[in-house]
């Protein structure tokens, strides 16, 4: 496993990437459209599903703050404030910033996953700038985003969320690790 500490992350290009999966976080039962890939490098006796899995409108809806304005890097930017973690990712590499220790392995195995998605999807993953807060609590409340002069909320990766937070909610792959 190659990973690429450093204190400079490689600038983004900003293009608009077209993704695949066109399920919509409020309609889960939507067919997935004729070009989605149902082959992969693994699993080629699985069956193609006719929906999308219904775990996938999750995604949309942790999105949802940013669905009609895009995520800004300023809002990347003030996840930092929490963060235990950058993760870009730049033509395939990932590149990794600590600003603070992570409960024991959890930052370590975060970036393992990725790196596994990148290793099993070559090519396929976007250029990504990700800030990660490595604690079960959500920090990022809702109440704090809202109103007519609200601004937008930081986007922030963690492994947990709740109903009154804007939190993005990602897998924690540290129990492999464990």
């Amino acid at each position: 496993m190659k990973t690429f500490l450093t204190d400079k992350i490689p600038k983004i290009t900003r293009n608009k990437t077209e993704y695949p999966v066109n399920c919509t976080a409020f309609n889960p039962t939507r067919k997935c459209p004729p070009n989605y890939p149902t082959n992969t490098q693994e699993g080629p006796d699985r069956p193609s599903p006719s929906t999308c899995p219904e775990y996938f409108r999750w995604i949309h809806e942790d999105l949802r703050p940013w669905a009609h304005t895009g995520i800004s890097r300023d809002m990347v930017e003030r996840a930092k404030r929490t963060a235990n973690f950058r993760l870009v990712i730049v033509n395939g590499k990932a590149y990794m910033e600590r600003y603070r220790k992570s409960f024991q392995s959890r930052d370590t195995f975060t970036v393992w996953g990725i790196i596994q998605l990148l290793r099993k999807y070559p090519g396929k993953l976007p250029d990504l700038d990700m800030m990660f807060d490595c604690v079960d609590w959500p920090v990022v409340r809702s109440s704090d985003y809202s109103g007519p002069n609200a601004t937008s909320p930081p986007a922030l990766f963690r492994y947990c969320g709740d109903d009154d937070s804007l939190d993005v909610v990602f897998p924690d792959w540290s129990f492999w690790g464990w």
